[in-house]
């Protein structure tokens, strides 16, 4: 298994759910902090998308790969290279929206040979160490995929998760009409062989005309009907909120407003 980590975040989608925004939804203010990459070293509102590069931080990565599309021209310019920010951003561009996978898919060239760290950037989750948490997991049991699994009170607006008695994923099912299961994936890491998948599965294997489009749920569910090690972390304690819908967006903050993470 590559020791090499890098991180993934997919900024290409259009935010419909919260729009019309002045500006990318990634880039939304929730909170503030006192930004100690920067010179000045000033208080400064925080963008919801980086509390998701804190955590690759906090884990170490080093080198983080954002794809974004057209109108998410924003997001270059506030974040540029990464130096004030403390990372090493680099950016692919989608122009054929044609679901998640596809748009991740893009940067398959430079997630080769690399264990990826992906997440949501509207989405914000606790403990902060949950990504060095996924990896040694990951490592321990030398699996192909690891997920990050939260207790939700909404499981129909995520995709659920099941997990055996050894921890591995049995289960998934993307924003269920009904379920008893209250808990769901919201982040992840991955093998080099799970991205060689993924982009050979989008090449050969998926039929958009046939199946519509495609969630990253259902590359995790073929990767496991290939036999491939889906393991999953329950952070039983943790929490995890997902900014793309306006009542989780005012609750949030109206409860980040007071606060700085310095």
């Amino acid at each position: 298994m590559s020791d090499k980590v890098i991180g993934l975040i997919p900024a290409a989608g259009k935010g419909t759910r919260i729009a019309p925004l002045p500006f990318s939804k990634e880039l939304f203010p929730i909170g503030f902090w006192e930004n100690s990459y920067r010179e000045d070293n000033k208080l400064l509102p925080k963008a919801v998308s980086n509390y998701l590069i804190d955590q690759m931080i906090n884990a170490t990565v080093q080198n983080i790969v954002m794809v974004v599309s057209s109108g998410k021209m924003d997001l270059l310019e506030y974040y540029g290279s990464g130096k004030n920010f403390g990372i090493s951003l680099s950016y692919v561009f989608d122009d054929n929206l044609r679901g998640m996978p596809h748009s991740m898919d893009l940067a398959w060239h430079w997630l080769q040979n690399r264990t990826v760290v992906f997440g949501m950037p509207d989405t914000i989750f606790t403990p902060s160490d949950v990504f060095t948490q996924l990896l040694a997991r990951h490592r321990e049991v030398d699996a192909d995929v690891t997920l990050g699994i939260f207790e939700t009170d909404h499981p129909q607006t995520l995709c659920v998760a099941d997990l055996d008695e050894k921890g591995r994923v049995i289960y998934l099912e993307d924003k269920p009409k009904q379920t008893s299961l209250t808990a769901a994936w919201g982040c992840a890491c991955w093998s080099p062989r799970f991205s060689d998948f993924m982009h050979h599965y989008l090449e050969t294997c998926y039929d958009p005309d046939s199946t519509g489009e495609i969630v990253l749920a259902d590359v995790f569910k073929a990767a496991m009907d290939e036999g491939m090690n889906v393991y999953g972390v329950h952070f039983g304690e943790g929490e995890y909120i997902d900014m793309g819908t306006p009542e989780n967006l005012r609750t949030t903050v109206g409860r980040y407003s007071a606060l700085t993470d310095g």
